[in-house]
């Protein structure tokens, strides 16, 4: 029960991203085909949440244990362009 439970879990978050992804304007079939995975994403959204950090001068150690997503300059601009899209609409 206890892993039927886990899944219907993940399920709800997983509809919960991509409500989110929809209202920014894009969709999780874009961000994987820009990124190829959600851990890379994740990688990425750490990454950009610890710069900001330390622009702020405060360091989270959440975000520091997530490796730094080392990909295409283009991509991070594009999804960087997104967040603070949505970010200025909120």
């Amino acid at each position: 029960m206890s892993k039927l439970e886990e899944i219907r879990d993940r399920n709800d978050i997983g509809k919960e991203v991509d409500i989110s992804l929809e209202k920014m304007g894009t969709s999780r079939a874009e961000m994987l085909a820009d990124f190829g995975s959600l851990s890379a994403f994740r990688d990425w959204l750490a990454g950009r949440i610890a710069a900001a950090d330390r622009q702020n001068e405060v360091q989270h150690t959440t975000t520091s244990n997530y490796r730094q997503w080392q990909g295409d300059c283009e991509i991070s601009a594009k999804w960087d362009a997104i967040f603070d899209r949505h970010e200025v609409l909120q």
